[in-house]
């Protein structure tokens, strides 16, 4: 952090105010004055304080009240040290456990005065350097994460993603899962006649349809033009309805490249997540219901293990 740090100093005495600037003017320091604490709360908003010197007498409010109003509105947290005529152990202990960092006796000595303003100053410009330091890393991380488990071209959860975070979730007992497997029909034939961006166009559209539909639940680009969709805590009626709503919204939607409208059609298999088998084995039935949905006519919802299906 570079600049110069803010005080303010609050006290109804004007001489003693001035005495705090001159202490502290050859410092790197911005001094700010105020004399009430209607002055004090309207300027905190202005000045963004870095350390606050507050007086305990006021004349329009008590000291310590205006500490937890300044707490309420101060948005930097600056610390506060109390200066006040008042030193008996009752008042050193309530304004620490208020939250103040330190007391000062008045009538202060100027060097004692210096010496721990500066030891504030530094601390708290530590504090917010470390702060700063925290909130890149975090922003970093989550970007990583985003590269690491997310897909590029639509956003969407990869296949690292389910393998590393969330197959060992589809575990937990008493709950019914699903795996929903999806392909593009025709996917080539759309690459072909219009182009590849018309092709990526196509899978970003798709992604954002089935995301509008499956709000709670987790959608992910396994590759090319597959996506699988996990369906957590739902039943057998719950995932045919998610699958059809997701197949008639794509066969529906209308595809724009340049002057041209065309539209596509996906292939949904269906397979209840058995816990007692592997992710893999689940996958694989999931596979083997989309496999039998393109042998059988494409743009329909199959189920493993079950006989009924629909399409147009």
């Amino acid at each position: 952090m570079t600049g110069r740090q803010k005080i303010l100093a609050v006290d109804d005495s004007l001489l003693i105010c001035q005495q705090i600037e001159k202490v502290l003017k050859n410092e790197e320091y911005t001094v700010y004055k105020s004399h009430s604490a209607k002055e004090t709360l309207e300027l905190l908003e202005e000045v963004d304080p870095d350390l606050i010197l507050l007086d305990v007498i006021l004349p329009d409010m008590e000291g310590y009240e205006l500490f937890e109003k300044i707490k309420e509105k101060d948005k930097n947290h600056a610390p506060v040290i109390f200066i006040t005529s008042k030193d008996s152990e009752q008042d050193v202990i309530r304004g620490f456990e208020l939250g103040a960092c330190d007391y000062i006796k008045k009538p202060f000595r100027p060097e004692e005065l210096k010496s721990r303003v500066k030891a504030h100053l530094e601390d708290k410009r530590e504090r917010d350097e470390l702060k700063i330091l925290n909130e890149t890393l975090k922003a970093n991380m989550q970007i990583l994460n985003r590269v690491a488990y997310r897909d590029e071209l639509t956003g969407l959860y990869n296949r690292r993603f389910v393998v590393e975070k969330l197959a060992q979730d589809l575990m937990e007992p008493n709950r019914q899962d699903a795996l929903v497997m999806i392909d593009v029909d025709d996917f080539k034939h759309v690459n072909d006649c219009y182009g590849h961006d018309a092709g990526d166009m196509v899978l970003v559209c798709i992604a954002n349809i089935m995301e509008s539909v499956c709000r709670r639940h987790k959608v992910v680009r396994w590759g090319g033009e597959e996506f699988l969709i996990i369906l957590m805590a739902v039943t057998k009626q719950e995932c045919y309805e998610v699958c059809e709503e997701i197949r008639k919204e794509i066969q529906a939607f209308p595809f724009l490249q340049g002057n041209t409208t065309f539209y596509c059609t996906v292939t949904l298999g269906i397979s209840l997540y058995d816990k007692e088998q592997s992710f893999k084995m689940n996958m694989t039935h999931a596979d083997m219901a989309l496999y039998r949905g393109k042998k059988t006519g494409k743009n329909r919802t199959v189920w493993y293990g079950y006989e009924e299906e629909s399409g147009v």
